[in-house]
């Protein structure tokens, strides 16, 4: 069955990667963008992590340390270690992923493409990660090159809307309208350009 995709708060979250070699940077290196606590534990930590925004801690991973997080990463790949850090996260209801193990998983890292507010996960269930980043790379080529500053430009004439027009249908008008000339255009619109779409509506 496939995974339903489900978006989550991380900042600030308490985040645990048990492992402290490649597939351990590359996970924090996925996390660290959302602002995340991460912990990493283990007896060799590469030097790139031990730099890297992270806590590095040099021990075998325990049970305190699950007892802390509030999100799990097992990038050992020790089968015995993946296996109880999946059995203890269960008992106490935290989010695990036991790399390659998608049967110990209960969330999964997806290929993410992030454009300022914009994020996209794209997955596959497991079956393959290289066409879920074939997905993700065709849809990163379809999108404008400024479309960051487009989408915070759309924040702050969605709250314009608000505070000036009656009647979500208006509102909503306006602003498919603004987006539809900032995406023919490739950028955010001028001053004057969105003067000339206001006129009239208040």
């Amino acid at each position: 069955m496939a995974w339903f995709p489900l978006f989550t708060q991380l900042s600030g979250r308490r985040c645990l990667i048990a492992g402290g070699g490649r597939v351990a940077a590359r996970k924090a290196e996925a996390l660290a963008p959302f602002g995340p606590r991460i912990r990493v534990v283990a007896p060799d930590i590469l030097p790139a992590l031990e730099r890297a925004l992270v806590e590095p801690v040099w021990r075998e991973v325990a049970g305190e340390d699950v007892a802390w997080a509030e999100l799990v990463v097992d990038a050992t790949g020790v089968p015995q270690v993946g296996e109880a850090l999946y059995r203890q996260c269960v008992s106490r209801g935290i989010p695990i992923n036991v790399v390659d193990r998608p049967e110990l998983c209960t969330f999964i890292f997806p290929a993410i493409l992030q454009k300022g507010p914009l994020v996209a996960g794209i997955a596959t269930g497991g079956a393959s990660p290289t066409a879920a980043a074939w997905a993700r790379d065709q849809l990163e080529a379809a999108i404008p090159g400024e479309f960051d500053a487009i989408l915070v430009q759309m924040q702050r004439q969605r709250e314009l809307a608000r505070e000036r027009l009656d009647g979500q249908g208006r509102r909503a008008a306006l602003l498919k309208r603004c987006f539809a000339m900032a995406l023919e255009r490739g950028r955010p619109l001028t001053e004057g350009e969105l003067n000339r779409l206001w006129e009239g509506l208040v």
